[in-house]
Parts: structure tokens; C-alpha cells; sequence
């Protein structure tokens, strides 16, 4: 059981786990490409108390995670699958914090915590609060990815398509809630310039000031425009959506 839980978060980290069959560590399963560090991995785990915190944090704070994903012609030559995590390999979120994530910038989001699920779309708690029900999906997370619940899956596709994009230029639900992070950025740096309104929207949505050929151009962008169109715009980033 500890291997497993491990391999599963490692999953979740780097993209595949040091065994690539997440429901499968069986013979007929694929061999861990680290064995030793799996079995390390999960006495520290035992040893912690079976506690998943410190275990990420652990992960969280090694060199393996912490490599460059740019460009490394003398990685992808010696291990092109990545098999050996030479690079790093960016992840995009699952369904749930995307959506999570659009409603934490916004500033709408409900932090209540227990409580009945729902299966109303319209709702600002979190995502795991949503009642699964198979006649009855989430059709914004389905866009991006969210499993079917008539079968066990142990690794989640990650797929670029239309529909995603597009969800994100033209919901309503998207535009309510940019509408909500635009409000929330006048109340931030009120009477300030445009630029002040530029910084302060790629802080809330990309964690990082922008460049300044991104200052320049959203700038020029809002002076034509609106800010919620801005808030929009770089919502709709892949940085946004991918944990590089």
C-alpha cells in the first residue's frame, strides 16, 4: 500500500510515476524504473506516519523535481522518454483545479469546508464538492479532461483541444467570474495607472510580474480595451493551466 500511495503522488509531481502502471503492480504491471527509490520513498512514508504532507513536501524539495523543463539536446538524446526524469516535463492541472483555480482568482470562491455536494455548475465551492453522478456530468471539466466514472483509472489523459479554448473565450460562467477578478483588481490598486492594473492581473493569475514586453503590449491592450478582457486574456494563457 505505501508503494502505491507513493507512486501515485509521484505521478501526480512528475507526470508518471516510478512504476507506470498506477493499478497495475503486478507481474503482469510494468518493473519500477527506480526501484530502490520507491522503497525508500515509501519507509519514509511508514515512517512519517503514513502522512501525505511531509512526503510532498519531500518531493516537492528535490533535485528531481526542480530540474529545467527548457530545452536539453543532451537529455532528450540519452533518455528520450524521460524515463530517468533528466528534465523537467510540464504538467497541466487537473479539471477540478482548473476550475478551482478560475475561482480563486476571481476572488469568488466559496472556502467553506464539509457540507452536502451539489451538482450545480453554477457553484463557487471548490470542485471536489461536486456530487459525481454519470448521467450528470460537469461538462467544463469534462473538456479538460475529467475521468468517466463507470471505470478505474489510474492516470489521466491530458489533451489540447478546441472546445477548451473556446470554453474559455466565450463561457458566460468564465466572463461572470473574469467580470468578478476585474472588480477585484480596481479594489487592489484603486486610481492607479493602467500598468498598475496590468501587474496586479498577471500576479493573481501567473504568480510573476510581467515582462516588459508583456507590460508594454497589455498595457496598449487595456488602453483600447477593457480589463476584464485582459483578466480573460491571461487566464486563457497556458501558464495559466501548466505547472512548468
Amino acid at each position: 500500500m505505501a508503494r502505491v500511495t507513493v507512486n501515485r503522488l509521484w505521478q501526480h509531481l512528475f507526470g508518471r510515476g516510478l512504476v507506470g502502471t498506477p493499478n497495475d503492480f503486478g507481474r503482469t504491471g510494468a518493473l519500477p524504473s527506480h526501484p530502490q527509490l520507491l522503497d525508500w520513498l515509501a519507509s519514509e512514508f511508514i515512517r512519517q506516519g503514513w502522512r501525505i504532507k511531509p512526503l510532498q513536501e519531500l518531493l516537492l524539495s528535490s533535485a528531481a523535481y526542480q530540474q529545467r523543463s527548457g530545452s536539453d539536446s543532451t537529455a532528450m538524446a540519452a533518455d528520450p522518454n524521460n524515463t530517468l526524469f533528466m528534465r523537467r516535463v510540464p504538467q497541466r492541472l487537473e479539471a477540478e483545479a482548473i476550475r478551482d483555480a478560475l475561482l480563486a482568482v476571481s476572488g469568488r470562491m466559496d472556502a467553506a469546508r464539509f457540507g452536502p455536494g451539489t451538482l450545480d455548475e453554477s457553484s463557487l465551492r471548490r470542485s471536489i464538492y461536486f456530487t459525481v453522478k454519470r448521467s450528470q456530468l460537469v461538462n467544463s471539466m469534462v473538456a479538460f479532461d475529467a475521468p468517466e466514472p463507470l471505470t478505474s483509472q489510474g492516470s489521466r489523459p491530458s489533451t489540447t483541444v478546441a472546445p477548451q479554448a473556446l470554453w474559455l473565450m466565450n463561457s458566460p460562467q468564465i466572463r461572470d467570474w473574469m467580470t468578478a477578478m476585474a472588480k477585484r483588481v480596481e479594489a487592489d490598486v484603486p486610481g492607479e495607472g493602467h500598468a498598475s492594473k496590468v501587474v496586479r492581473v498577471f500576479v493573481l493569475a501567473l504568480g510573476r510580474p510581467p515582462t516588459k514586453g508583456e507590460l508594454d503590449d497589455a498595457t496598449t491592450f487595456l488602453k483600447n480595451g477593457t480589463l476584464v478582457d485582459l483578466c480573460q486574456a491571461v487566464v486563457s494563457l497556458n501558464e495559466f493551466i501548466y505547472v512548468y
